[in-house]
């Protein structure tokens, strides 16, 4: 087989009722040389039929399950591991690409923006009914993104494209117990010390926003977790200290917006991503 430009990562688990919508948005684009590997980690749902439909109908859909359920760090470098591709494109299960050229767009950019390491898009955040709720661009330059990226994940991970090599070369994504539920966020600290990060002024990821998300079990977790990573990184990126005590606010806000009515937690939701 030819080696593919780009692998693209697709773990799931459980995620039957989602995965066609987020395969057909890959299989639609407009580049094609790639590989998808879906890795299914040890669902209880039917999730290898639907793959397999699509492995039985398109070559460059690789299907892997996990004996046992790994959890989601582990399974993203088992797919780090598997990639044969130079780049490295994320999507999750319940995410769709919103633009056809997205990942030519991103190929274009990295084979031309050699001290890049990562490059991500905007997004259009809907719900579980495709309605879109809001949308948001990301920073787009270096500059940029290191001014804020202690104040927030710059990225959402289903729109990056990211240098294999690079990666690999500092770990992958990291497994312990620091990174739990942050391990995207950690590694993209962790490559901005390496090169450059940058966002495609373009929205190129549907993320859908499921019921009950925000105040999802792992939040409390993810905010102390993100206060322990702007420690770690805090000598390498602007203002660490404003950083942190916002993380502490953002902390304590999160307590008080779980009290609100749902439609009033997307709305202020969407204010903080377009921050």
């Amino acid at each position: 087989m030819d080696i593919p430009k780009v692998s693209i990562s697709l773990p799931t688990h459980n995620g039957a009722r989602w995965i066609k919508d987020s395969i057909e948005s890959v299989l639609s684009q407009s580049y094609a040389n790639f590989e998808l590997i879906v890795i299914n980690d040890a669902s209880t749902d039917d999730i290898e039929v639907v793959v397999e439909s699509f492995v039985h109908r398109d070559a460059r859909v690789v299907y892997v399950a996990n004996e046992t359920n790994l959890g989601i760090q582990k399974t993203l470098n088992k797919g780090l591991r598997l990639a044969r591709g130079e780049y490295i494109a994320r999507i999750d299960d319940d995410d769709v690409w919103a633009e056809k050229d997205k990942l030519e767009r991103q190929i274009d950019f990295l084979d031309t923006h050699l001290d890049y390491v990562l490059v991500g898009t905007g997004t259009i955040v809907v719900n579980e009914d495709g309605v879109e709720l809001f949308r948001f661009l990301s920073p787009v330059t270096d500059e940029d993104v290191k001014n804020k990226i202690l104040f927030k994940n710059c990225f959402t991970h289903s729109s990056v494209m990211f240098r294999k090599e690079e990666v690999l070369s500092c770990g992958g994504y990291r497994e312990d117990e620091i990174a739990r539920h942050v391990e995207d966020y950690e590694l993209w600290l962790r490559l901005g010390v390496i090169g450059k990060l940058g966002n495609l002024p373009t929205h190129g990821v549907r993320f859908m926003l499921r019921s009950g998300a925000i105040g999802a079990r792992y939040k409390p977790m993810q905010l102390r977790n993100s206060i322990k990573l702007i420690q770690i990184y805090k000598q390498h990126y602007h203002r660490p200290f404003l950083a942190i005590v916002f993380a502490y606010i953002r902390h304590v806000g999160y307590v008080l917006v779980e009290e609100l009515p749902k439609s009033f937690q997307r709305m202020i939701f969407g204010v903080y991503k377009k921050f």
